[in-house]
């Protein structure tokens, strides 16, 4: 089994990350939302169960895994692309979710992905994702992957306001299964309307 399909497989059932469960207790109005990176779709799914509409983006077609989960209700709401994090084309959306997935954008493409995500948001919709700091372990191997300091973190939400930023540092499993140390960067934020 590839090391994708085996990360799939190790992660199908997982619970959603975090940061989603707490977005979700601030009780917003449901609307569009994306999903950058879905993989086995754990946040996808708790997204649609919690009435929002989804279009969830990966690389891999991973469509088929995420099927399985979802009701005829769920499904309805539900829809796939495959799309590289490089060469992303997004709709106008309430809600972007990128949990463990925008480091892996190519470090000289990703001030053009972000770009792309900070537009798409609408005013007074939000972003609920992380980002990888300098002190990963894979800051040291993975040099075409994007690593951020907190100021270039904190520098991509000037047109949000954040909700919370966590910076965790910690050993912990990969989704296939190894000891790794992570840094990571924790953000919920909201666009602020702009002012005509």
């Amino acid at each position: 089994m590839s090391n994708i399909y085996k990360y799939y497989e190790n992660t199908k059932n997982a619970k959603p990350n975090k940061n989603i469960r707490e977005f979700m207790e601030l009780k917003h109005e449901n609307g569009n939302a994306i999903e950058l990176g879905c993989g086995a779709g754990r946040d996808t799914k708790f997204l649609l169960e919690n009435k929002w509409n989804v279009l969830a983006i990966d690389k891999e077609d991973v469509s088929k895994i995420i099927k399985e989960k979802l009701n005829i209700e769920e499904l309805k709401r539900f829809k796939f692309q495959k799309q590289e994090l490089e060469n992303l084309q997004l709709e106008k959306t309430n809600l972007i979710v990128a949990n463990y997935s925008l480091p892996f954008c190519k470090k000289e493409k990703f001030k053009e992905m972000w770009n792309k995500i900070k537009n798409n948001i609408l005013p007074n919709g939000h972003f609920v994702g992380n980002f990888f700091g300098t002190n990963d372990e894979w800051a040291k191997t993975k040099e075409h992957m994007t690593f951020l300091t907190k100021e270039d973190c904190m520098n991509l939400f000037d047109e949000f306001n954040i909700i919370s930023f966590k910076e965790i540092e910690k050993d912990g499993l990969t989704g296939l299964g190894k000891i790794k140390h992570w840094h990571i960067f924790d953000i919920i934020a909201k666009k602020r309307r702009k002012i005509k």
